[in-house]
């Protein structure tokens, strides 16, 4: 079976030879370059091209657009949200924001540009699937939902503050957001068979953190899911199965987030409560198994722990799948440069090796995730 064909079929509910895997978020030049049999200095001459020269040595399927592509030697991560930087923000810069909005989705879309969203589509599509060569491109768009992650723009405080203060204002940026999301997913959707892409889209905004929800499930169900639920709309309609990326406790948000048109979950942090067998006795709103992008803990089991723990792990994903139904396999977040590459490589190569038609006594019988009493 081909890389496509497995990653399709996953997809698509149908038979596969193994679960495919999937890679694009790893942080580590040093880690990157050991992968490609290169020198630092060899692999920072072309970060890119190296990057999968690196992940096609790993022996991915496939690799998820927008990779980190770390740069430097000293690269940690490519992205933190610092109050520092929003200091001079305040909830009434969102309220302003806010009532800017037009009344009517027209006015929203009165600037909307069908020709140049169709063009910067194809773009970064095309530049991806050239630079990825046999390594199947897993189309990626953060731009796809409605933006919740406000807090990249103007800071927690300010943002926390005018979800309290000003609740209309805030919905209203998502109501906008949401619409131009919309749009720009008309056009995306009518790409998918002319680039020959596979049937998935993997998007989603941060909406929880370690404890739970960032903001109540409550105020999410009533003012955000609404608007990505408009916004995704046309990539469920054209049979395009749509991922959310979760980081943090995904579980009191999990039951909105499918009804909004997701069929599958990223992310599954453990360690703060996220429960994959509970996950998994759902089904998406029409009624299919869930996709999950799993296998790999990039806060727990991969820093601190062993080739044996990294095993463990998916000996537990592989449980709560039925055996790798619906698996991508992937990392929970983006791997750190501390984690010890032979843990990531072991945990490639055991996925390679698994049995997905073996039976599975413990299949779908809960219990802890491994790592709950030596991370924990």
């Amino acid at each position: 079976m081909t890389p496509r064909e497995r990653i399709v079929n996953q997809i698509l509910g149908r038979e596969v030879d193994r679960v495919p895997t999937i890679g694009g978020w790893m942080h580590g030049p040093r880690n990157l370059a050991r992968l490609a049999g290169l020198s630092l200095d060899e692999y920072l001459r072309d970060p890119l091209g190296n990057l999968v020269r690196a992940h096609r040595a790993l022996g991915v399927d496939g690799m998820i657009m927008w990779p980190v592509t770390p740069d430097h030697d000293g690269q940690i991560r490519t992205s933190a949200v610092l109050e520092e930087g929003h200091r001079d923000k305040t909830p009434d810069d969102l309220r302003r924001r806010g009532d800017a909005v037009p009344d009517s989705d027209a006015g929203i879309l009165a600037e909307f540009d069908p020709a140049a969203q169709d063009a910067w589509h194809r773009e970064w599509i095309g530049k991806y699937a050239a630079a990825y060569g046999d390594i199947v491109l897993i189309p990626t768009f953060w731009n796809s939902v409605a933006s919740f992650m406000l807090y990249q723009e103007y800071g927690y405080p300010a943002y926390l503050e005018a979800c309290a203060l000003y609740p209309d204002a805030i919905e209203a940026i998502y109501r906008q957001t949401g619409v131009l999301a919309r749009a720009a997913n008309e056009v995306l959707a009518g790409l998918y068979d002319e680039l020959d892409l596979v049937p998935m889209l993997f998007t989603g905004h941060d909406v929880c953190m370690q404890t739970g929800p960032i903001a109540s499930p409550e105020f999410l169900r009533e003012r955000y899911w609404p608007h990505v639920r408009h916004a995704i709309e046309p990539l469920v309609d054209a049979g395009i199965r749509v991922v959310h990326h979760c980081d943090g406790n995904i579980m009191p948000v999990v039951d909105d987030i499918i009804p909004a048109g997701f069929e599958g979950f990223q992310g599954f942090q453990y360690e703060c409560g996220v429960d994959g067998f509970e996950i998994a006795k759902r089904a998406s709103a029409a009624g299919e198994r869930l996709l999950f992008m799993a296998g790999l803990n990039v806060t727990r089991t991969l820093p601190y722990g062993t080739t044996d723990d990294v095993r463990d792990e998916i000996e537990y994903v592989l449980d709560y799948t039925d055996g790798g139904k619906g698996l991508l396999f992937f990392t929970s977040s983006s791997v750190g440069p501390e984690v010890p590459l032979e843990n990531v490589t072991s945990g490639y190569d055991y996925i390679r090796r698994c049995d997905v038609h073996a039976p599975r006594p413990n299949a779908g019988i809960p219990r802890p995730w491994p790592g709950t009493s030596r991370f924990h």
